[in-house]
């Protein structure tokens, strides 16, 4: 049973891959935050959600350098940060977990589990997806923004390098119909 709760709080914390094709001239974020070896950048699947809808966000990662550039999909390794006018909404158990922040009640600390990476030849492009409601109580209606950080693929494996930031873009979150 630990297994299986692992594993299904393993499967909800690792992104989905996406396979979708987006174009490149969204917005990117500015070059002090970008590396010599990749380019990133963000886009929200549509523009308004209905209360209740996953707000989805497909980061997009180019690889810009001559070489093959590994890319994890490690939780740890991507930071999202979520505003709407009056501040930060509420992170969600999921998201302070592997923030470590661990509150009284909370359910059991998340176990370490497989660390997915995949190459990204030379000028080739790859995405993936991120389920805003994973990592943010997005109940309130109202106007929100978002962008990612990632850890340099480029970077030194210790943890030592520094962090890419996307685009922010824009969505929001409608009230329920009455």
């Amino acid at each position: 049973m630990t297994t299986f709760r692992f594993l299904a709080v393993f499967v909800s914390a690792t992104m989905a891959f996406a396979s979708c094709s987006i174009s490149l001239e969204a917005q990117t974020a500015p070059a002090a935050n970008q590396s010599d070896s990749t380019s990133i950048r963000i886009e929200v699947q549509k523009d308004h959600f209905a209360a209740g809808e996953k707000p989805i966000v497909i980061m997009t990662i180019k690889n810009i350098s001559q070489h093959e550039v590994w890319f994890s999909t490690n939780p740890s390794l991507h930071r999202i940060h979520v505003t709407r006018r009056d501040g930060e909404p509420p992170k969600t158990e999921l998201h302070r977990h592997l923030l470590g922040d661990f509150r009284p009640g909370d359910g059991p600390e998340l176990m370490p589990g497989p660390v997915i990476s995949r190459p990204i030849a030379p000028g080739s492009l790859d995405s993936q997806q991120y389920d805003l409601a994973r990592y943010y109580d997005l109940s309130a209606p109202g106007d929100y923004s978002v962008y990612l950080e990632i850890y340099d693929p480029a970077g030194p494996k210790d943890g030592s390098g520094h962090w890419l930031r996307t685009n922010t873009v824009k969505f929001e979150m409608q009230a329920p119909a009455q």
